[in-house]
């Protein structure tokens, strides 16, 4: 009867479900080496993971061994509690989609301005309200009087710039 009791409480996992759940933490280990140290810093790393992602960016060129240096990393890691590490990833990563999507905002505020000019800086700062109305249309004459290509690229940066600014504030 004991062993009976003892055999219900073990959960069996399949070789495959194994397999799995090691390629996830190699995939782990993949995008913990191609963070860059300021993001990296924010996770909960201990110093022999530091070391071998540390080791893992050293060794880039060397396939065969960034492979098995990749399972050394998942070795690691299976050794640790992985919610902290993926909970401080998920929030780079949430970070940074809402920079892409400021970027993708700004870009297409620049890209009316451009466009309609007066009317879009007027609906611009109906919108957000925090920009510098005489600048933009002051970058926005530039950008219409410019005598080549280069300078219209030019002030065109420059009122991206600024809407940028303007949407981080």
């Amino acid at each position: 009867m004991e062993n009976e009791a003892e055999f219900d409480e073990i959960e069996y996992v399949s070789k495959s479900q194994l397999k799995r759940e090691s390629h996830a933490l190699q995939d782990l280990g993949k995008k913990l080496v191609a963070l860059p140290a300021d993001q990296l810093s924010r996770i909960p790393l201990d110093n022999p993971l530091l070391e071998a992602i540390s080791l893992a960016k050293r060794i880039q060129n060397k396939r065969s061994a960034l492979k098995r240096h990749y399972q050394f990393l998942g070795k690691l890691l299976r050794a640790r509690d992985t919610d902290p590490i993926y909970a401080a990833l998920t929030e780079i990563e949430q970070e940074s989609q809402h920079s892409i999507q400021r970027h993708h905002r700004a870009e297409r505020w620049r890209d009316r301005i451009v466009e309609q000019g007066s009317e879009a800086i007027e609906a611009l700062l109906a919108e957000i309200g925090r920009v510098d109305r005489q600048k933009l249309r002051q970058l926005w004459r530039n950008y219409k009087k410019a005598p080549t290509d280069a300078k219209r690229s030019q002030h065109s940066r420059l009122i991206y710039k600024e809407i940028k600014q303007a949407l981080d504030s």
